[in-house]
């Protein structure tokens, strides 16, 4: 596909993450003009940790199941398509979130970091490469079935607050997870995280306020409050599982923020 467009490229295979950071790494340190990865949003994310403030250039062919990222920056899923995206695009810079804690290192995400039901579902459907759908089933029956309101205190943009809820999220991009578009109105270059709490919820209200986020009417409902934030630190009485995009990354306390224009990507031409 790449000489049938005319693309002169080095191709490179990695068989593991770690295999592809250190490709990454490499290439970012030689100031290599533009890199583009072919996945899904596990392996944007992996890109992002490495080329963030980097001078190289990110392209994106998607390869993934929700490709919520390359959504988000409107590329297109077909893959020659995409690549005249690389050939013929425009480089833009977006914002990337960032979260920081004890004893972790800082880790960048691309969609979205929190707490509550959405980190609790990723803790039980565990990590690794393959995916599931028996498992998914069950991580999300036994989250529902043991959901219930946690206290958080939220300090947002230096202003504490005390909330409870069964999730907090900061939304770098509108979608997350499977294409759930928890913050339909979030724009990846606002230099702005949409920060979504969903208050005290029964168990039998959660299918309702699924379909309201699933119909971009979230933010109609009640208990739910959407603002847009440069930073919030999340504190709960007992340490709470902390999602940083498809894994759990740490446990609260962690301080999660924007980083306004941090990776350069591809897009398309206006």
């Amino acid at each position: 596909m790449l000489q049938e467009i005319g693309m002169d490229a080095e191709v490179i295979e990695t068989a593991t993450p770690a295999e592809m950071k250190e490709q990454l790494r490499r290439l970012a340190e030689a100031r290599a003009r533009i890199v583009v990865v072919a996945g899904g949003d596990g392996t944007v994310h992996t890109a992002a940790q490495e080329l963030a403030h980097s001078d190289t250039c990110l392209g994106i062919l998607p390869q993934g199941t929700s490709n919520n990222f390359a959504t988000a920056l409107r590329l297109p899923m077909d893959v020659r398509d995409a690549l005249r995206v690389v050939r013929d695009g425009g480089v833009q810079r977006v914002d990337l979130g960032r979260v920081s804690g004890s004893p972790i290192r800082t880790e960048y995400f691309t969609e979205a970091a929190g707490v509550g039901l959405y980190a609790e579902m990723l803790a039980i459907y565990g990590a690794g490469p393959r995916k599931s759908l028996l498992r998914g089933i069950y991580a999300i029956l036994a989250t529902l079935y043991h959901v219930r309101p946690h206290a958080f205190r939220l300090t947002i943009d230096g202003e504490e607050r005390i909330e409870r809820g069964v999730m907090c999220t900061a939304a770098n991009c509108s979608l997350i997870g499977m294409s759930m578009p928890l913050a339909p109105d979030a724009h990846l270059t606002d230099g702005l995280l949409d920060f979504v709490i969903i208050g005290r919820l029964r168990p039998a209200e959660l299918v309702r306020y699924y379909r309201a986020c699933m119909s971009r009417a979230l933010r109609s409902f009640p208990q739910v409050t959407i603002r847009r934030v440069k930073e919030v630190t999340i504190e709960t009485r007992r340490p709470m599982n902390l999602h940083c995009d498809d894994h759990i990354l740490t446990r609260t306390p962690a301080t999660i923020r924007v980083e306004p224009g941090a990776l350069q990507v591809l897009v398309e031409k206006l």
